[in-house]
């Protein structure tokens, strides 16, 4: 009998140094210098001093905080509800036997790839007032709807949630498909046998498979909608009218004005209340489990 080999401990040291060197120390740093004044003017962290809470005293006294963070959970929690349901429906789709499955995985696929800086001069294009989408609207009957769909500020923010769908839902399906080739298909079969509708095989025998696969991406689609940055910026850039501010785009703003020590203290807001998502959605994947 063959014992079991174990590996030294040693073997962890580069991902451990590179973890570290990569994340924790920068995350460090940025905790650090969110209770500084560093600025423009003190433009080297040696220069700057500390000032206490600061920094959060007057973030939490800009009244327009609240809706920017209120605006960033909706947007985040929206497009990880459109970008599951409709990753999921896809996968279920090409991982039957159709003969061009491949081809349609890889051209779902493929706006997960494109770079943000593209999608927004593609759609920034689309969606202009004389832009392709209205000519559509146009030609079926819906001219009387047509509107500067990114620079209206009643429909700038679901614009760029649906772009931001649209780009992402590839890399949702990919997920799922993986965790539909690990159901045993005797599991279907056997339902067969039993007389299961389609929609019943979906609901007890799929679904419950692939609850590992659903907290993948609704950790990662949460994380990313909070964190979102790209595509808003390069559609919107916060506007109209701040309509579509994120957390981020204020970050970005923040930082621009030379603010660093209050951009950084924004930013450990932005890392505690990703974190907090995602220890909501940990405990939801331990209690299934």
């Amino acid at each position: 009998m063959h014992e079991k080999k174990i590996y030294k401990g040693y073997f962890t040291v580069p991902a451990v140094l590179m973890y570290t060197i990569l994340f924790i120390v920068p995350v460090v740093l940025n905790i650090i210098f969110s209770f500084t004044d560093w600025n423009a003017i003190k433009i080297t962290g040696e220069t700057a001093t500390y000032n206490g809470l600061s920094n959060y005293k007057k973030i939490f006294q800009n009244k327009e905080l609240t809706k920017v963070i209120l605006r960033t959970i909706y947007y985040a929690c929206v497009t990880t509800i459109f970008k599951n349901i409709i990753g999921f429906l896809l996968a279920l789709a090409f991982n039957e036997g159709l003969k061009t499955k491949n081809i349609l995985r890889a051209i779902f696929f493929l706006p997960a790839m494109l770079s943000p800086l593209i999608i927004g001069l593609m759609f920034g294009t689309i969606f202009m007032k004389n832009g392709f989408f209205n000519q559509l609207l146009q030609m079926i009957g819906f001219g009387n709807v047509s509107v500067a769909w990114l620079t209206t500020k009643g429909t700038a923010l679901n614009t760029a949630m649906f772009v931001e769908v649209w780009k992402q839902v590839g890399f949702n399906m990919v997920i799922y498909l993986a965790g539909l080739q690990f159901i045993d298909k005797s599991y279907y079969e056997a339902a067969s046998v039993d007389g299961a509708t389609k929609f019943q095989e979906i609901l007890y025998i799929t679904v419950p498979r692939i609850i590992p696969s659903f907290i993948i991406n609704l950790l990662l689609n949460l994380s990313q909608g909070l964190k979102a940055f790209d595509i808003v910026f390069v559609l919107t850039g916060g506007g109209p009218a701040g309509a579509t501010e994120l957390i981020n785009t204020f970050v970005f703003k923040e930082f621009g004005k030379g603010l660093y020590g209050m951009s950084a203290a924004y930013g450990v807001i932005v890392f505690i209340i990703t974190a907090i998502f995602g220890v909501i959605v940990l405990q939801i994947k331990d209690n299934n489990d």
